[in-house]
């Protein structure tokens, strides 16, 4: 049953006449698109459309700029719409204490070693998630290492309940890290001499975020097919028939024989020579063979550019698909129905993203990362040939060294795109007064003979207990070498600062 019929069944179910029932679908789906093309809003139908500020701000505009032609029709369309926007409302789970939603996805911590970079981001991920604060606020509190207003232990569990749901992932730019290993790219096998397509890291937590946005858009009526569950278990049926029969077979000569540590099948029987056919193919392909859009083998398309109009193993893949069309009629509907859940967050973290060659790891995913490309731009992959977009329920979050000498050359695109919240030394967070004294004196030195963002963090000062000699000529004394590196005045100076003979 399809939207349009949805909506007429619900009106049936909340008591209106029959001509309602008739008409106000109608509207929906043909009369108000045909107006709305006079103020140039190109829409094929608005069952098409679930999402409630899209519908409210096209009840606004039928309500004021198009009012004539809605009075001329006794209200109709703007009735239609509210009724349908009512519709939407009972068919979404909605949390009855909504949260706020950190609009900024992009968010850069920068600052000198030891100003808490590391520590923040865990901040600002869990008051992301906490939804309590606006951007200003979090911002606030980020930059000033402010704790006041942020219940205790909060951002601790938090944290936690993100890290126990596999939400976040933590990654380190280098100056070999590559696109290959970010988004996409071919590997070695380990368990044959082939090369594979594996996802990146920033690949696989964009799926999962989009993923979910999908799944927390589902309407409570509407049947969806989660083709990674069918795919699962229907491995899992094969896996369990080769441990008691040894193979499988999908068809007369051909078997799966196993399956490898990525799900891949494992093709047998007359096939001689090594042949597997992959989770993501049979993902990619099985939906539009459902539909009938693969009617034959040569339905099925090649990885990548090829000369070939069709896939190398395209007949042992069309054969596959029939064999799980078959073991689908056997489930339980609701055990492949895609399920609505709520709506959740998913973060990466980016350490030293100014190490890494930004253009070389993000490629032609640095436009899609802007806040308003998420959702709407899609790109198609180079290896995989996917249509891919980055949700909107994604954080990209990302730490940089301000004394790096990369960070000169940090590239414009990526500038542009993030938000940036400079981490300054905070000497409030340092509660022993002479580690307290030595670290304003050190940088008001290094502030005057370099400049401010060399200052050195609080985090060196802030757990001292018994021994600040340990602390000078450990952590802090090869910072001082190497920031006066070829000014000896300078670094004799600091010296005699550092060397202070000052006992705790």
């Amino acid at each position: 049953m399809d939207r349009k019929e949805l909506f007429r069944e619900w009106l049936k179910n909340n008591g209106m006449s029959a001509s309602v029932q008739s008409n106000y679908p109608l509207y929906i789906d043909e009369y108000i698109p045909a107006i709305l093309k006079g103020i140039n809003l190109e829409i094929n139908s608005l069952f098409e459309i679930t999402d409630l500020k899209k519908l409210e701000d096209i009840l606004n505009k039928i309500q004021i700029d198009l009012k004539e032609i809605n009075l001329e029709k006794n209200s109709f369309p703007s009735a239609s719409l509210k009724k349908y926007i009512e519709y939407i409302k009972s068919s979404y789970k909605i949390s009855k204490d909504e949260k706020y939603n950190m609009k900024t996805k992009n968010i850069m911590l920068y600052g000198a070693p030891g100003v808490g970079k590391t520590h923040n981001y865990k901040k600002l991920v869990s008051l992301i998630e906490g939804g309590d604060f606006k951007d200003s606020e979090i911002f606030d509190f980020i930059i000033n290492n402010k704790d006041d207003e942020i219940l205790e232990g909060s951002v601790e569990e938090l944290y936690e309940k993100i890290k126990k749901e596999k939400r976040i992932e933590f990654v380190t730019f280098h100056q070999s890290y590559s696109y290959e290993d970010f988004i996409e790219g071919f590997r070695p096998s380990e368990e044959d001499e082939k090369i594979i397509r594996q996802d990146g890291i920033f690949k696989i937590i964009s799926d999962k975020a989009k993923k979910n946005l999908e799944n927390s858009q589902i309407l409570k009526q509407e049947y969806k097919i989660d083709i990674e569950e069918l795919i699962q278990k229907f491995t899992n049926y094969v896996q369990d028939s080769l441990d008691n029969e040894k193979e499988f077979f999908i068809d007369k000569k051909v078997t799966i024989k196993g399956i490898n540590d990525n799900n891949a099948f494992l093709l047998g029987g007359s096939i001689t020579s090594p042949q597997r056919l992959t989770p993501d193919i049979i993902k990619r392909d099985y939906i539009e063979f459902k539909n009938g859009n693969i009617k034959s083998y040569e339905g099925v398309k090649p990885t990548y550019e090829s000369q070939r109009n069709f896939h190398g193993n395209a007949r042992y893949y069309f054969m596959i698909y029939n064999k799980i069309a078959e073991f689908e009629k056997t489930l339980n509907i609701n055990s492949i129905q895609k399920q609505n859940e709520e709506q959740k967050n998913f973060y990466i973290v980016i350490d030293e993203i100014n190490r890494g060659n930004i253009s070389k790891i993000f490629g032609e995913l640095i436009t899609l990362i802007e806040e308003d490309k998420r959702d709407a731009y899609e790109v198609t992959l180079p290896y995989s040939k996917e249509k891919f977009k980055i949700p909107s329920n994604l954080y990209i979050i990302a730490t940089m060294n301000s004394t790096d000498k990369s960070i000169a050359t940090i590239d414009i695109a990526l500038r542009r795109r993030f938000t940036f919240l400079k981490m300054k030394p905070n000497e409030e967070l340092v509660k022993n007064e002479k580690a307290k004294v030595l670290m304003n004196k050190l940088n008001e030195h290094i502030e005057k003979t370099i400049n401010e963002d060399y200052k050195l963090g609080h985090s060196y000062f802030m757990k001292i207990e018994d021994d600040l000699s340990f602390v000078k000529e450990y952590k802090i004394k090869p910072l001082l070498e190497e920031y006066f590196y070829g000014d000896e005045v300078n670094f004799k100076k600091a010296i005699e600062i550092l060397d202070l003979k000052e006992q705790i």
